[in-house]
């Protein structure tokens, strides 16, 4: 069988779903499958049936990620289940689309081999959408985003921030916190680490003034082993989501899969393995509270070890790459 994904985004995009794609692709490549990445350069009904005349006669999968950069509005995609037989889809975030962009997928709700989802909540939100859809829905979690590099790091006292800078992600929460931290003298140091997505020049300014006046290390745009090995390094990460958080976190993952301790807000979409290996807080001086009882030793620090074990286990690509290869050979039967 060979597995043809697609994927819109040009590899020197920054692009979650490309980034997915790319991992998968080469989990595939690491358990003996064969895989190839499709980046139509404009998705046209046209652009579909080279696609699939290219990889004809292969017994090929046709894997569907969406949505990615470059895709735009374009309803051409409703038009795969309609020609090729053996197509899939995984939704990114179905909750989050328009109207019109979810109706471009009741063809696969009829057609589709199956649709995937990396929660029970998406797939039950594309259940209501098309309660009268034929194809199974299938729920897959999302892998870690930043492999850990092999190689020894000494972990210090650290407290982090990593993910994407930018607004409505907790930033102040953060810097309060630090700020609390500072005014007690606790014995740590500080760290951000991660993407500046924001092009508004005022919240750049306030994140760069806010670290110089607490003395928080930017380190910004690093290569994933350099972020892998800064991940090492931490002992505690402070993820402060306004809507709490889930399985579709990459970066709370990728704390937990360091063996850093995480702390972070829990909300009705915080799955319950999450709740149990988290530590939640509500406030910058909830955290600074949270952050003080673990320096003295007065909470624990691998809260329910074995149901994290557990959870990364599933969550390692090749674990994901055998699960999507065993649904492929199921269904195309």
């Amino acid at each position: 069988m060979k597995i043809v994904l697609l994927v819109t985004s040009p590899g020197d995009l920054m692009c979650g779903v490309a980034d997915y794609t790319e991992k998968l692709a080469q989990a595939f490549l690491d358990i003996g499958a064969e895989a190839v990445i499709e980046r139509p350069r404009r998705w046209s009904a046209g652009e579909i049936a080279r696609i699939r005349r290219r990889h004809h006669g292969h017994g090929a999968a046709l894997h569907l990620q969406y949505p990615s950069l470059t895709m735009g509005n374009s309803l051409a995609p409703a038009m795969l289940p309609v020609i090729e037989p053996d197509v899939y889809v995984t939704l990114h975030e179905f909750r989050l689309f328009s109207l019109p962009r979810k109706l471009i997928f009741l063809p696969y709700a009829l057609k589709a081999r199956t649709i995937l989802f990396s929660n029970e909540a998406e797939r039950d939100g594309f259940h209501s959408a098309f309660p009268f859809g034929h194809a199974p829905l299938h729920v897959l979690p999302i892998g870690n985003n930043i492999l850990k590099v092999d190689e020894v790091v000494e972990r210090r006292e650290r407290l982090v921030y990593f993910g994407q800078i930018s607004r409505k992600k907790g930033i102040e929460i953060f810097f309060d916190t630090v700020a609390d931290l500072k005014r007690k003298a606790a014995p740590i140091d500080v760290r951000m680490i991660g993407a500046m997505v924001e092009d508004d020049g005022e919240f750049r300014a306030m994140v760069e003034d806010r670290s110089r006046d607490l003395g928080v290390t930017l380190r910004i745009n690093l290569p994933p082993d350099d972020v892998s090995r800064e991940l090492l390094a931490a002992s505690i990460a402070l993820l402060p989501f306004p809507d709490g958080v889930s399985d579709k976190r990459g970066s709370a993952l990728a704390c937990l899969d360091h063996g850093v301790t995480l702390l972070t807000t829990q909300s009705d979409k915080t799955p319950a393995w999450l709740k149990q290996t988290t530590l939640a807080i509500a406030d910058a001086a909830d955290a600074s509270g949270v952050v003080d009882r673990l320096l003295s030793g007065q909470m624990e620090r691998r809260p329910a070890p074995d149901i994290l074990a557990r959870e990364l286990k599933a969550r390692d690509w090749r674990e994901i790459a055998r699960a999507h290869l065993e649904l492929y050979e199921r269904t195309m039967r």
